[in-house]
């Protein structure tokens, strides 16, 4: 990895921190999230996926494209290493709207310790926030809050085994994933990396999502849809064949062909 090129990719001052510490880790997954999206469009397009370091880089400094989970948090674990930091993947289930769940490991987080403090600093899920978040203890909670929401993780007990991240939505906490507390390697979750981009049933095969944080708030891109929230407030825009290319452009830097947009009727 050519740090020199990925930091000034990311408009990152390479001086600004000498050390690891939660101020240098916000800057530097602020300007990640900033700069590159949370996209699926190689599994959309049957592309296989890679998480081997050098690849990604390619990808997403050469290509200036984005990634899922795998790619995401792989790539930035790669990089806070370089910058002294411990970053950690660890294994989550999603929690879907209705009381549903992702199958068990569909979801890589990222966790960093920092002076006895963990913190979720997952840049591959899509809907957090741009500043890292603290792990505590349910009656001592320190939510994260931007123009996303708010946002905090909890331990599930004094054990520490499991950690929830939660969004403040319709006044309650609602769970986005669940997560074991326990260090992994990319290599485990090898069947889930699958299965996700193979397998019918995925939801990254069965519909296109790109998504990424805005000065107004946030930009989410389906098959079917431009979603723009501002203020909590979400505006829909129809998405065909003719706009598609100037959306990825205007919302996320991206300049890549979609081949299920390209043969659609509309």
């Amino acid at each position: 990895m050519n740090i020199a090129k990925l930091e000034d990719y990311l408009q990152i001052e390479p001086t600004r921190y000498d050390q690891p510490s939660i101020e240098a880790l916000n800057y530097y997954a602020t300007r990640f999230m900033l700069t590159v999206p949370f996209e699926n469009i190689d599994v959309q397009n049957g592309k296989p996926i890679s998480v081997d370091i050098d690849a990604l880089f390619n990808k997403i400094v050469h290509d200036k494209r984005g990634g899922f989970c795998y790619e995401l948090n792989t790539f930035f674990k790669a990089y806070l290493q370089q910058k002294g930091f411990n970053p950690e993947l660890m294994s989550a289930t999603i929690h879907t709207p209705g009381g549903g769940r992702s199958q068990n490991g569909s979801h890589a987080s990222l966790v960093v310790s920092i002076n006895n403090v963990f913190y979720v600093t997952d840049v591959g899920f899509g809907d957090l926030p741009l500043n890292a978040i603290p792990i505590t203890l349910p009656d001592d909670t320190q939510p994260i809050t931007d123009i996303s929401g708010t946002f905090r993780a909890i331990f599930n007990s004094e054990d520490k085994d499991i950690f929830y991240v939660q969004k403040y939505e319709n006044n309650h906490w609602h769970t986005k994933y669940e997560a074991e507390f326990k260090a992994r390697q990319i290599e485990e979750f090898d069947q889930n990396i699958e299965y996700n981009q193979t397998h019918p049933d995925s939801v990254f095969v069965k519909h296109l999502l790109i998504t990424m944080p805005q000065s107004f708030g946030r930009a989410t891109m389906s098959e079917n849809h431009l979603t723009l929230t501002k203020d909590g407030t979400p505006e829909k825009l129809a998405i065909t064949k003719d706009n598609y290319k100037q959306f990825l452009t205007t919302y996320f830097g991206l300049n890549v062909t979609i081949s299920r947009l390209e043969n659609s009727d509309n």
